[in-house]
């Protein structure tokens, strides 16, 4: 019998036991045959099987049967077969191997184990688990010392709240934070995110989606360049191309920069803001250089008289358990197929269903412009009611191909609405009109009327003007065509014809610039977008709110120590309900019942603030610098 040859210094693989141990040269030259118990080490690392094949000449052996194989008394591995090459310390585990750590199960039918670089890989499909995940994968590696794991192709990635599917991800089995690649989904109680890029903290639901991603919490979706998402506090900050959509509202907002919180449907977007409403028949367009929803619970008296009107009318839609309110701030623009305006900032309140326009807005409706400081639209199951012109209120009518317009101004003027058409104008306070006269029975224009009086009351029939009514002191003047040819005569002294301001198309609204330099490649650099902070924004917009409601508890407080019964008059509501006027109803600037609201529209109506101020006081968002 011949003497295996001595193994290379430095490379030994110890034999520390063997029941049976036979060699036969003519067989396995070099090839030493183990069997039961046999336990082998090479260094740190401890070898255990019920049969072996050893070469010490190659420094290589084969282990067969239950192997476990310890690396550094910190990973187990498990096999059924195991090829072990000394000097290269690779071993190669086949059939049900499992390699285990403190924190982590690796499961596969193949595995490779480096020992010097200290990654297991395998190649043919495998899972691993941790306390509260389970990966699959294709292709994956595992760096024990470190906890770090890399997968590729059909990477799946489960646990009781998510569920991730990808093509590549690096994952940390200890920190629970995974980077991915290539088409990925998202899934958890929260909502779903589809990415192609970014990273994501399985255990806190947060994440860093890049390259256009998409957010989806409940009805809403959120969409951007880049986007940072928090799944338990949920809220998202879009940076670039930012969509924020809303099926239950029928609304998507746009802009480079948003963020909405989901907790208290709060939603802000600026840089390039716009939004479009699709809840009726035709879509409404609306943009600014930013724009904001807040939501807040309607108070429980307000929601009783709600419901109670909800429950007298069996099988209709059920009340909105919020009120919301939408603000726009800085070069304000509507287009909607029926009507289109502009103006500074805007303010729409769902409670009262109330819109208003500030900062000298001018509203369009075919050929008919409105005009003054401030304009209130009023709507009543979701269609405009009236109207009501604030402050040198102006109406302009372009009558004619020619340069001919009809004209009334007041202090004030309120328009009832039907159908989409203006049915009925009232203006009051220091009025003047304008108005062209036809020959009679002809469609020829022969001169022109021009009255002042205190009121002024026009009824109109298919948007043509029926009957004109004046009230108070009355002063008129008829002038023939060829004497009428002057401003002096043809134009009141608040006339404007701002065609040029009047969106036409979606399109004026929605490609309308902002105060940032032009976008490169469709995107905004973060650096611009950084200045922006939806999260300040929302504790600036809900903290006059929430003041209002702590003042109103202490005033409460304060009143139910009172030993005698308030006044009606001694209320004072947080919420404001206007009741609507009938259909039939004359001119009356007096509501049916008022509760008090000013302290809402006051950013917006305060001179001071609009005139003084290049900054929102809510937002923070500089103004437009032309």
């Amino acid at each position: 019998m011949q003497s295996p040859r001595p193994a290379k210094a430095g490379t030994r693989i110890i034999l520390e036991h063997a029941d049976l141990l036979t060699y036969d040269a003519a067989l396995q030259p070099g090839v030493q045959r183990l069997k039961g118990g046999v336990v082998l080490r090479h260094g740190n690392a401890t070898m255990t099987c019920d049969s072996a094949y050893l070469n010490e000449d190659d420094q290589i052996f084969e282990a067969f049967g239950e192997v476990h194989m310890v690396q550094g008394d910190t990973v187990h591995m498990y096999s059924r077969y195991l090829y072990y090459d000394g000097v290269s310390k690779l071993a190669r585990l086949r059939h049900n191997v499992h390699l285990a750590n403190k924190t982590t199960d690796l499961y596969t039918d193949s595995l490779d184990y480096d020992r010097i670089a200290d990654i297991a890989y395998y190649f043919e499909g495998g899972t691993i688990t941790d306390a509260q995940n389970t990966l699959t994968s294709d292709y994956g590696q595992f760096i024990p010392a470190t906890n770090d794991a890399e997968f590729r192709y059909n990477v799946k990635l489960v646990n009781d709240k998510t569920t991730m599917t990808t093509e590549h991800l690096f994952y940390n089995t200890h920190t629970r934070i995974s980077s991915y690649e290539g088409q990925t989904l998202i899934q958890s109680d929260s909502g779903q995110i589809i990415s192609q890029r970014g990273i994501y903290d399985v255990g806190r639901d947060v994440g860093i989606l890049l390259d256009r991603s998409e957010v989806t919490s409940g009805a809403k979706t959120l969409i951007g360049d880049s986007i940072y998402y928090d799944g338990i506090s949920k809220f998202g900050e879009a940076f670039g191309r930012m969509e924020l959509s809303d099926t239950a509202q029928k609304a998507i907002l746009y802009g480079d920069y948003g963020y909405f919180d989901d907790k208290r449907h709060y939603a802000f977007a600026t840089s390039r803001a716009h939004a479009e409403e699709y809840s009726q028949k035709d879509t409404l367009y609306v943009s600014a250089d930013t724009l904001e929803l807040i939501s807040l619970p309607i108070p429980d008296r307000l929601r009783l008289d709600s419901l109670r009107a909800a429950a007298a009318q069996e099988g209709k839609a059920k009340p909105d358990t919020m009120q919301r309110y939408l603000r726009g701030y800085r070069n304000v623009r509507v287009f909607r197929r029926d009507a289109q305006a502009v103006a500074d900032s805007l303010s729409y309140i769902s409670m009262d269903s109330t819109l208003s326009l500030y900062g000298k807005p001018i509203l369009w409706s075919e050929e008919r412009q409105l005009s003054g400081d401030t304009t209130h639209f009023y709507f009543r199951s979701k269609k405009l009611d009236y109207v009501d012109v604030l402050g040198k209120a102006l109406v302009v009518e372009h009558i004619d191909s020619v340069d001919y317009y009809n004209q009334m101004s007041g202090d004030s003027l309120r328009a009832y609405v039907q159908d989409s058409t203006v049915r009925e104008i009232l203006v009051s306070g220091k009025v003047e009109s304008i108005y062209y006269m036809k020959e009679e029975g002809t469609n020829d224009y022969n001169g022109l009327n021009r009255m002042t009086s205190s009121t002024m009351h026009v009824l109109l029939d298919s948007g043509k003007v029926k009957k004109s009514i004046w009230r108070g002191p009355v002063e008129g003047k008829a002038y023939p065509l060829e004497m009428a040819s002057g401003p002096e005569v043809n134009r009141l002294p608040l006339f404007q014809w701002a065609a040029d301001r009047r969106p036409m198309r979606k399109e004026d609204i929605t490609t309308v610039g902002d105060s940032l330099p032009p976008r490169e490649q469709h995107s905004r650099p973060l650096s611009d977008l950084k200045r922006f902070s939806g999260a300040k924004a929302a504790l600036a917009a809900y903290e006059p709110f929430e003041r209002r409601a702590r003042e109103e508890a202490l005033r409460t407080d304060s009143l139910l120590t009172q030993y005698r019964a308030l006044r009606p008059e001694e209320y004072r509501q947080v919420y404001q309900c206007v009741l609507r006027p009938s259909s039939d109803s004359g001119a009356t600037s007096t509501p049916q019942s008022y509760l008090d609201y000013s302290w809402v529209y006051r950013p917006f109506s305060s001179k001071e603030d609009l005139d003084n101020s290049s900054t929102s006081s809510s937002t923070g968002i500089p103004e437009r610098k032309n």
